[in-house]
């Protein structure tokens, strides 16, 4: 039993788990807090009398001052340059940490006010979490920088080290829905499920008596609707305290995060409350990789393009890595045209070995040739990270740019490859 117990604990936090999960949610994560932070000004607190200031257990224990307009200003662009720069996996750590450490301060400056929330504690330790995690080796520039300086990098192995930031951040989502649903029957009991309690509140908000500013006008009626408030506070009860089954049941874990997030939607559509930035904790319980293998098998054809490339090219080569870790759709086959000609010349017969070693080719599956910046823009076509440029690669202005300067390094490359590379036994075309 205790064994098992041991085993049981192991496989939560620490078995292996593959970099996608969390690339992706950290990806998403910081996008859409990038979003949503890109508009607010934090520098307003500078303008706060001091005679106000309130400070909360973190900023009286650690001496954390509030600073100047000006000083705030400057210190909120780093932040949101820090949030981007973790978005799109830029000098991950580094970012993740001041994103954190930046985030800590600002997102707890409103609290010293006079009033404390509660919807954004959460994220300060999902920042801190990320901070200390592996997050960068997958869905990042950084990753995609290290397969262009080692050609022999390997995808990241299942490790734990992806698994146990992910659980953590969602065992403390959990645990916040848990603890909102105690702290209300401990303050109140069972009467807050079966009294009138709910009912008062949203009467309350329609007629603007509290602070809140409800998206919908709907908080009276609702409230006078027989039974309609008390079965909203029950839900609320039971899909709060009972929010940490998520963890462990995969049956009953999408009615309870389906639930969890109807509960924020509701409260921020009826009383007011913003929540918007809380939600987005909940894409950490996507199994990113699972969706995307389910995406490949059910909506994406088995259109392929054929890259060839000279294999004697340091930039050749140094793109081909990281070719591959964009070919998220397994859309791709590439192909060194110094090593497997014969095979490339059997398949492509109007090809010639002069002009494939003199510009890259994409041949794709209905035949069409494309060369040079062209081969570019078909690969723009299959690589999802490609398809926000494909609008901007069919101006005119554009292709006439991007051809000349391909021109320029491709017959530069050209002049540097010069001594030939040993043919190695071939590989067969798929």
């Amino acid at each position: 039993m205790g064994r098992a117990l041991v085993a049981s604990w192991k496989r939560f936090w620490f078995e292996p788990a593959t970099p996608t999960n969390l690339g992706v949610a950290r990806c998403m994560f910081f996008l859409g807090l990038t979003l949503f932070y890109l508009p607010h000004d934090f520098s307003g607190w500078g303008a706060v009398s001091p005679a106000l200031f309130q400070p909360i257990w973190l900023f009286d224990r650690l001496g954390l001052p509030v600073f100047d307009e000006d000083v705030l200003g400057i210190i909120q662009v780093i932040w949101k340059l820090a949030l981007f720069c973790s978005t799109i996996g830029l000098m991950t750590r580094p970012s993740l940490f001041v994103a954190a450490l930046l985030g800590t301060y600002l997102l707890g400056l409103g609290h010293n006010f006079g009033q404390t929330y509660h919807f954004d504690a959460i994220l300060v330790i999902a920042f801190w979490i990320l901070a200390l995690s592996r997050a960068g080796d997958a869905w990042s520039i950084d990753a995609l920088r290290r397969a262009a300086r080692d050609r022999d990098l390997e995808d990241p192995a299942p490790s734990p080290e992806y698994r146990w930031p992910v659980q953590l951040i969602l065992v403390a989502l959990s645990f916040v829905f848990c603890a909102a649903g105690i702290a209300k029957l401990r303050g109140s009991g069972l009467q807050w499920m079966f009294s009138n309690h709910l009912a008062i509140l949203l009467d309350r908000v329609q007629y603007h008596i509290s602070d809140a500013d409800p998206v919908l006008p709907w908080s009276s009626t609702v409230a006078r609707i027989p039974g309609a408030p008390r079965l909203m506070a029950i839900s609320t009860i039971l899909f709060e305290t009972l929010y940490p089954i998520s963890l462990f049941s995969r049956r009953l874990r999408p009615i309870m995060i389906t639930g969890g997030i109807g509960l924020i939607l509701g409260i921020r559509a009826m009383m007011g409350p913003t929540f918007e930035n809380f939600l987005l904790v909940n894409l950490f319980w996507v199994p990113w990789d699972r969706l995307g293998c389910w995406i490949r098998a059910r909506f994406i054809s088995g259109t392929t393009i054929h890259i060839l490339y000279d294999g004697r090219c340091g930039v050749c080569t140094s793109t081909i890595p990281v070719l591959r870790r964009l070919d998220l759709l397994h859309r791709l086959r590439l192909v060194d045209v110094t090593r497997e000609w014969d095979l490339i010349s059997a398949r492509f017969p109007t090809l010639t070995r002069e002009r494939c070693l003199a510009d890259i080719h994409a041949v794709t599956s209905d035949g069409s040739i494309h060369t040079g910046f062209d081969a570019y823009v078909a690969l723009a076509r299959v690589l999802p990270l490609g398809w926000i440029a494909v609008p901007t690669l069919h101006l005119a202005a554009v292709q006439r740019l991007g051809r000349r300067l391909y021109r320029r390094v491709a017959d530069h490359r050209i002049r540097s490859c010069e001594m030939p590379v040993a043919s190695a036994p071939p590989a067969p075309l798929s």
